[in-house]
């Protein structure tokens, strides 16, 4: 099995080591972008299987990830790889690489999807316009500035005509086979409106490839993601670090983001450099 991890990937250098390590294998191939605002990962490439692309500056919820994981997916396109891992560096595998190789064996692609605009994922970030290139998430005078003008937009801009059949949403971190990411990127190179309009989506990783796959011969394919994220905070700002308490909700059987039960996933987010005793008691206990 020939898998590229597709890794986007901001700081914490020392836990995406320690990713790259855990994956490392035969058929194994990194593909790594660093966002440009984050410092200088250093000796990160240190092996033939790790390639870093040409760094972007990511801005959350902005089209520039979006446009990161696509740089990826180019980069790894030529290559005679099975499957792709979108990834973030704060991931980490929670078992062995042999149970991945065995899941992907049955086939399918593993991206967390649903029809339709969710409470969670509204149809505003679609219908309005957003602009990228600054960290909505602060209260900067330039973040207030630009989401002001983001308002003003609103009543005198033409509500935006969607350039697809149907709207699917869902979490970006997936599994996906090379036939599928090839399709994807050959219906982005031949409908360029498609990736225009989705150049001023809010968080436009979240339906954009999901769009695509559901309204192709892959949609009846998908199956449940494989990274474990926990969101129980729905007040936090992102999703919890992954600690020690996390060990058993971790074990075959657990719960998904998704109250899906009975759920075996292989990877988990999110990790930092200060989780080398949690990926420690990872290893021990289920790798």
């Amino acid at each position: 099995m020939k898998i590229a991890y597709l890794i986007t990937a901001y700081g914490h250098y020392a836990h995406l080591r320690r990713l790259i390590a855990a994956l490392d294998g035969p058929g194994a191939h990194f593909f790594v972008h660093i966002d440009a605002k984050s410092p200088d990962p250093g000796d990160l490439v240190g092996s033939e299987n790790v390639t870093l692309i040409p760094r972007r500056k990511v801005w959350w919820g902005g089209w520039s990830h979006t446009a990161a994981i696509l740089d990826l997916m180019r980069a790894a396109a030529p290559g005679d790889f099975d499957y792709c891992a979108i990834m973030s560096g704060a991931d980490y595998p929670i078992r062995p690489t042999s149970e991945l190789h065995r899941i992907l064996a049955t086939g399918g692609e593993f991206i967390n999807m649903r029809e339709g605009f969710q409470p969670d994922k509204p149809e505003k970030r679609l219908r309005y316009r957003f602009f990228d290139g600054f960290d909505r998430r602060l209260h900067t005078p330039r973040t207030l500035f630009m989401r002001g003008v983001e308002l003003l937009l609103r009543p005198i801009a033409p509500l935006r005509r969607y350039p697809f059949e149907k709207v699917y949403v869902g979490t970006v971190w997936s599994v996906l086979s090379m036939d599928c990411v090839r399709y994807i990127l050959d219906y982005v190179n031949s409908h360029p409106e498609y990736e225009r309009f989705f150049r001023t989506a809010l968080v436009p990783e979240e339906s954009f490839f999901h769009t695509i796959i559901g309204n192709s011969p892959f949609g009846a394919k998908v199956r449940s993601s494989l990274t474990y994220t926990d969101w129980s905070d729905r007040a936090a700002s992102g999703p919890a670090t992954i600690t020690m308490e996390h060990l058993d909700r971790l074990a075959p059987g657990c719960i998904d983001g998704w109250g899906q039960k009975d759920y075996d996933p292989f990877f988990a987010r999110k990790f930092t450099d200060s989780s080398a005793d949690v990926v420690a008691a990872i290893d021990k206990r289920f790798r």
